[in-house]
């Protein structure tokens, strides 16, 4: 398995275990041992090497090109209005316009607006409204001929033939604004005042974000080496069970809000077939739990753990953060759960810490 696909993993089994944690786990019929805390982790696992691993991992780096390009994109995503007042609407132009769309000489619902800004081209509208837009002068008045496609979202509409009276108001184009100087400090960002400055800025920025992301890389591929050196045996029963019905619920609440069937969310995750997605899920449960337990063996070696008085300090710093009491934020909350969940973080970074990155010790 390479790196970006177990990136991939370790990011699903992180969302699973943390998100699990703080939904109401209710009972499962599963029999057997569910927690890490039920068994010796060491009874269902032979560790291998696990410190002083040697993984390549892609240094932190914003070439000039890139830096270059961003700020580009940045400038492109903020971009001035320039105010036209010499020719009429083109493509590319934001047009404001009043209209008002009728159907059998009846305004329908929906159809009417003053004051709106539309970019001609941007589809935002059914097809011929932009088009029909477009050679328009300020303040001309135009009846628009247009017929709904069928089938459409309001099937009283569908397929039918009318007409939407535009006016416009003003013609505009929006453009990427020149960095100068001037540009930057209309930014208001701190000691930001000149081109160089803003440079300097966000370099910083993209470096910085660049250093989280190899640190995330450095955690994965160490923890993908250490899975390869150590032998597992079968995975206790009702802890796979335990994850797979938290993953399944993770993926029922989740295809919920994109209004799509389970087996649909789940095969765009994991690129499976709708209908393998219990299976899948099922293997993704129990390479979790062997993941799990392996680095629960490693912390019981290395006397790693995460105290009762600690975990409270964590919950109440995050129910802070979200501007929540304790109880509302640890109501239903699975604690074995969460406390595995923190336990797995501080031997990824343990593991991370005495590892061998790119021939450098990363603990010295």
């Amino acid at each position: 398995m390479g790196i970006q696909k177990n990136k991939k993993f370790m990011a699903a089994l992180i969302t699973l275990v943390a998100a699990g944690a703080l939904m109401a786990c209710g009972s499962t019929d599963t029999s057997g041992l569910k927690y890490l805390s039920d068994f010796k982790a060491k009874d269902f696992v032979k560790l291998g090497d696990y410190k002083g691993i040697e993984v390549q991992v892609e240094e932190p780096e914003i070439t000039d090109d890139y830096l270059d390009g961003y700020i580009d994109y940045l400038l492109m995503n903020n971009p001035v209005s320039t105010p036209v007042t010499d020719r009429s609407v083109k493509m590319g132009d934001t047009a404001n316009i009043d209209y008002e769309g009728k159907l059998d000489g009846v305004a329908f619902a929906g159809g009417t607006a003053q004051g709106f800004d539309l970019t001609i081209g941007s589809g935002r509208f059914i097809d011929g409204f932009e088009d029909g837009v477009v050679g328009m002068e300020i303040g001309e008045t135009k009846d628009i001929n247009l017929t709904f496609p069928d089938p459409y979202t309001n099937p009283d509409l569908a397929g039918k033939d009318v007409v939407f009276t535009v006016t416009v108001n003003s013609i505009s184009l929006q453009e990427a604004p020149e960095l100068n100087d001037e540009y930057v400090k209309s930014l208001g960002i701190e000691d930001c005042s000149t081109v160089e400055d803003y440079r300097n800025y966000i370099y910083d920025e993209l470096m910085g974000q660049a250093k989280e992301n190899f640190e995330e890389d450095k955690k994965d591929a160490v923890l993908e080496a250490v899975e390869n050196n150590t032998v597992f045996d079968d995975m206790p029963e009702g802890m796979v069970g335990r994850l797979n019905d938290m993953l399944v619920r993770n993926m029922e609440a989740y295809a919920g809000m994109y209004g799509m069937d389970v087996g649909e969310y789940a095969a765009n995750v994991y690129g499976c077939k709708p209908e393998e997605y219990e299976d899948v899920l099922l293997e993704q449960a129990e390479r979790s739990a062997r993941v799990y337990v392996m680095m629960s063996a490693i912390a019981d070696k290395e006397k790693i753990t995460v105290t009762d008085e600690e975990m409270e300090e964590i919950l109440t710093g995050e129910a802070q953060q979200y501007g929540a009491s304790l109880e509302e934020y640890t109501e239903g909350l699975d604690r074995e759960g969460y406390r595995e969940y923190l336990l797995f973080e501080r031997v990824a970074e343990f593991l991370a810490e005495n590892a061998i990155v790119n021939g450098q010790d990363s603990s010295k």
